[in-house]
């Protein structure tokens, strides 16, 4: 899958084939929070393949790496988690969850623990802005979903940016998808 781009966030691209799967839920009135919810699994799975990326890449670097492989390893677990749960809720709304692919490309290369720091931020921010603008046809229940799985990601994106030595003010907005 190759990600584009709008604006500043990584937006990954839907694989092919998939606009029948968004567009076939069983339930009437579904159609916009599937295609909400399978935008952000698209995310969480690029999530999970660069979060992957950046603890290899880390693996490597010994003890002075430990705390950013842990970073990497969170971000990993909780985006494991989160693609089990939108899986659930899109086939509980009669849609068909997206695959992941076998492969991504990731905005950023890991080659330090800058860099993979750096990468673990972006990958974050980029997630955060898909919830953020599901949330605006979400029902009560996935809204609910899609808010933790917000603050969640914005909090990763920013413990990231701080053991990069990176400033608070260059993460993203509050409400990344917001104008």
């Amino acid at each position: 899958m190759t990600p584009g781009r709008r604006g500043r966030r990584v937006v990954a691209a839907a694989p092919a084939g998939a606009g029948a799967a968004r567009q076939s839920p069983a339930a009437p009135g579904q159609a916009a929070a599937v295609d909400a919810l399978n935008t952000m699994l698209t995310a969480t799975h690029a999530a999970i393949y660069a979060a992957a990326a950046a603890g290899g890449a880390l693996a490597p670097l010994g003890p002075a790496a430990a705390g950013a492989r842990e970073l990497a390893r969170l971000s990993w677990v909780a985006h494991q988690a989160l693609r089990d749960d939108l899986v659930a809720v899109i086939g509980a709304r009669g849609g068909q969850a997206l695959p992941a692919l076998p492969a991504y490309r990731i905005p950023a290369t890991p080659v330090s623990v800058a860099a993979s720091l750096a990468l673990l931020a972006q990958i974050e921010d980029a997630f955060a802005a898909a919830a953020h603008d599901a949330t605006a046809v979400l029902g009560t229940d996935a809204r609910e979903l899609a808010v933790d799985a917000l603050s969640g990601a914005a909090v990763r994106a920013q413990r990231a940016r701080l053991a990069a030595g990176l400033p608070p003010a260059t993460a993203t907005r509050a409400l990344p998808g917001a104008s």
